[in-house]
């Protein structure tokens, strides 16, 4: 049997108190603040005042410093912002505000007190808390301002959506009930933003029902909590979401890293065999007989497939790590064009097809770009039609220009992109190989966007009407502005 005893100023509590934990097979002790003569084998103390009373309050922290062997909860009358705090400031294990939470909280489980050392360990993380009432997110605040936090804070979920497109945040905190757009209808809009599609969620809420906790957990949130808060239950699931995730991200650095260097040391004999099997298609060591060639051309494309997948793998991971550099040189889209064109050769070969390439009313093919990125996304583009393309197919290039801008468009004929798989083409690993029984990373598209973004173009894929698959890329056709102090030093040199 377990024994729980009561201080309270509030006679009422008492007897309601009373019968509630008698039915459940509880012994209950009851005191005033007057007298302290606690029994003996107490599992917890439940405390109830008026924590909006001042003198309460202080009569109330006496009795937990005197206490402190025993495991103390708050009983609250009203949930307010200022019950909250001032309850918490006592240093109780934990606040309730119905009699039922002792059910599952404390009679039928183990009492176990939160221990968690904050340290600066995450001062400066972002997190966005979005709740239509002001109180609820100042009390959030307050109860995580020891973290030191930067918190971004938002009453209207459709306001909400402009700092998620805007800012990329380590953490998001989401009201359930809101008017104009709920919780899971604003995780829906970030879990589909460029920034936050994989910021975890939290979400919020005075609702306990079980089917809105599924949705949530549905969705991708890490925890459902229930309002009102207790504060050292928010601390901790706060802290264990932040602390997993900082793990997972150097985890995820770690085995990117290594990754990358396997690759890169891949990168010279792979650059050697092909190197070697050029000559050898160039009869410099004799000439090939029909069948030696095609084997040749066999091993050369799948040398080629290799580079372009380890070159893939590199540029990721400069992404990642704010590497990527891009340095824009005057150069001609035409010639950048057919050098690709050329060194895909090999691998376009090995299904019969053919690259047409058009320009539509363009007098020059002039613009300012970083050759060697471009060159890696026309690239991807095109070995990502050839793979999904049929045999003796043709992919299409076509070069327009639209104000001061060239847009280039790479046009299968395959089975095409289905429309639910757009909106996700050009995430992180995302790839429909498997689908085809085909071999990708998932990192090509990803890769195009983030060298596209840094030249300050865009990016985008279509369906045409006859079948396929396009992707339009835009450049610019303008000389990059330079800084006065580079045009400085570019003149002294």
């Amino acid at each position: 049997m377990k024994h729980v005893l009561i201080k309270s100023t509030d006679q009422n509590f008492l007897k309601i108190a009373e019968d509630f934990l008698k039915k459940r097979g509880i012994s209950v002790f009851f005191e005033n603040f007057e007298t302290n003569n606690n029994p003996a084998d107490i599992d917890f103390c439940l405390l109830c005042v008026d924590f909006e009373n001042e003198k309460e309050c202080a009569t109330a922290h006496n009795f937990v410093e005197n206490n402190k062997d025993l495991k103390i909860f708050a009983y609250l009358t009203k949930s307010t912002k200022t019950t909250f705090l001032n309850a918490n400031k006592l240093g109780v294990l934990g606040c309730i505000n119905k009699l039922t939470d002792l059910d599952e909280d404390l009679i039928n489980g183990d009492i176990k007190e939160i221990d968690i050392e904050i340290t600066d360990e995450f001062a400066g993380t972002k997190i966005l808390i979005v709740d239509d009432i002001a109180e609820n997110i100042n009390l959030l605040q307050d109860v995580l301002a020891p973290f030191k936090f930067e918190f971004t804070s938002c009453t209207n979920p459709l306001r909400a959506l402009d700092s998620i497109d805007e800012t990329r945040y380590d953490l998001i905190l989401l009201d359930v009930i809101m008017p104009e757009m709920n919780g899971f209808q604003l995780a829906n809009e970030i879990r589909s933003s460029d920034a936050n599609a994989e910021t975890p969620i939290v979400f919020i809420s005075a609702s306990s029902e079980k089917q809105n906790k599924i949705e949530g957990f549905n969705l991708g949130s890490l925890a459902y909590i229930e309002k009102p808060i207790d504060p050292q239950t928010v601390i901790a699931q706060i802290y264990g979401i932040l602390k997993v995730r900082k793990l997972n991200n150097q985890l995820l650095f770690e085995k990117e890293n290594f990754i990358a260097m396997l690759t890169h040391d891949l990168k010279t004999p792979i650059r050697a065999q092909i190197q070697a099997l050029d000559l050898l298609l160039k009869d410099y060591f004799g000439e090939l007989n029909p069948m030696q060639r095609e084997i040749v051309n066999e091993i050369m494309a799948s040398n080629k497939y290799m580079q372009n997948m380890a070159e893939n793998v590199l540029t990721n991971y400069k992404t990642e790590n704010g590497k990527l550099k891009i340095q824009k040189t005057k150069n001609d889209l035409k010639t950048t064009i057919e050098n690709t064109v050329e060194n895909l050769k090999f691998i376009i070969s090995q299904k019969n097809q053919s690259i047409n390439v058009s320009y539509e009313n363009i007098d020059s093919t002039t613009a300012y770009y970083d050759d060697i990125e471009i060159k890696r996304v026309l690239s991807n583009l095109i070995v990502n039609a050839s793979e999904y393309s049929f045999d003796n197919s043709v992919i299409k290039i076509i070069v327009t220009k639209e104000n001061n801008n060239f847009k280039i468009t790479v046009s299968d004929t395959g089975l095409g992109i289905q429309p639910n798989d757009i909106n996700t083409l050009f995430q992180k690993y995302s790839t429909n190989s498997k689908d085809y029984r085909k071999v990708g990373t998932g990192l090509g598209l990803y890769i195009c966007r983030a060298i596209v973004n840094a030249h300050g173009g865009t990016i985008e894929a279509n369906r045409p009407k006859d079948g396929g698959t396009s992707f339009s890329f835009t450049l610019s056709t303008q000389t990059p502005v330079q800084s006065p102090s580079k045009a400085k030093n570019t003149n002294k040199a």
